[in-house]
């Protein structure tokens, strides 16, 4: 591949093992190298290890993966205790924290590695790269689910950072500023919402169940949005006109896109079993087999 490439990871919890099986596959198979690497929640995780281009570790990490390496506790009268006196989550990600801090190494990112954040403090999406300050901490901020996980203080000025998709599940504008020519998005979920067997039926599925349904709507919206315009600068190039930003006033250029994601749900969020975990190493894989053809 000799397009300069930018691979684009959304978020979904445990669903991101689904992302190493399809990026395994783009990279090993096809042969495509990311020049910029952007993530949130799940997708900065995986991201940042392949910005080091910790390619087998990663995949080493998913292919052992536990839930007691990524999260304790749990929704039961104990929780539900700590909350009555002011704790901020029902699970601790105290596991996951640790084995960022021994994983990533900044000194060793080759790609250009870009992720994001949302302040509870401003309300705003905040995006970071590989030189920002408690790299480690800047990453486990965009994994935290509210309300499963606690707010993260990265830095003095960047406080209560919680997951990058609450307000940008895929991070396309992340990576258009640097002109890539060929997009390689990777989403967790399927075009259309989940439907449950059942309500959920306690308070803790209620919220995942509406952060789900908000981070569908949240990545239908930016795609539809993305693939209009995409559409819009192809058509007005082939009748010779150039299509100008109407912010910046910069021409708008046509980007090629591959979206890889799922025909059918993933399953739970939070679902960290091997059994979980391989079924979606190898629908990631196969899709993008599906996709990006043999």
């Amino acid at each position: 591949m000799t397009k300069k490439t930018a691979l684009i990871l959304s978020g979904g919890g445990a669903k991101g093992a689904f992302q190493c099986g399809a990026e395994k596959f783009a990279r090993e198979v096809k042969g495509y190298q990311w020049d910029i690497i952007a993530g949130v929640s799940v997708g900065a995780l995986n991201a940042a290890m392949l910005a080091m281009a910790k390619y087998e570790r990663l995949f080493q990490v998913w292919n052992t993966i536990t839930q007691d390496q990524v999260y304790t506790g749990g929704f039961n009268l104990k929780s539900l205790f700590k909350i009555f006196f002011g704790a901020k989550s029902f699970y601790s990600n105290d596991p996951l924290r640790r084995l960022l801090q021994t994983e990533l190494e900044p000194e060793k990112i080759k790609a250009d590695l870009r992720f994001g954040a949302v302040s509870l403090v401003s309300g705003e999406y905040v995006r970071f790269d590989a030189g920002t300050p408690n790299l480690a901490e800047a990453v486990l901020s965009s994994t935290v689910m509210p309300l499963v996980w606690s707010p993260v203080d990265v830095t003095s000025n960047y406080r209560g950072m919680v997951d990058g998709g609450v307000r940008n599940i895929t991070p396309i504008g992340d990576v258009l500023d640097s002109d890539p020519e060929l997009l390689v998005i990777i989403n967790c979920s399927p075009e259309t919402v989940t439907v449950y067997p059942k309500p959920p039926g306690n308070i803790l599925e209620i919220g995942m169940r509406t952060l789900d349904i908000l981070m569908n709507e949240i990545f239908q919206n930016d795609m539809r949005e993305f693939l209009r315009i995409n559409y819009l600068v192809m058509e007005a190039a082939i009748h010779g006109v150039t299509l100008h930003s109407p912010s910046s006033g910069r021409p708008l250029k046509y980007f090629d896109c591959k979206i890889i994601e799922p025909l059918e749900p993933l399953g739970d969020t939070l679902d960290f079993s091997q059994e979980s975990i391989q079924r979606m190493l190898h629908v990631g894989y196969q899709r993008a087999k599906e996709v990006l053809g043999d």
